[in-house]
């Protein structure tokens, strides 16, 4: 099972970090910059929230659990 976990891991990481740098850009540079890439980040990251925001407090449980699974604390491992 560890062999199919590292990969994935890696990937996760890849997606998080990617998402936070085309954040950043389009912050400091506006949309001009990751337009290159052909997607609006910020502008998706509003419709997330709008998303749990209209769905009341089911959407609040849920936006809580996701906070959760990407903020928890785990000790650093040198795989």
């Amino acid at each position: 099972m560890d062999y199919l976990m590292k990969p994935l891991k890696a990937l996760l990481e890849f997606g998080i970090l990617t998402i936070a740098l085309l954040t950043v850009a389009q912050v400091l540079f506006g949309s001009g910059v990751v337009s290159l890439f052909g997607i609006d980040v910020i502008g998706n990251i509003g419709q997330i929230a709008g998303a749990f925001g209209k769905e009341g407090l089911v959407g609040v449980i849920a936006a809580l659990v996701a906070a959760w699974l990407i903020m928890r604390q785990r000790p650093f491992r040198d795989d």
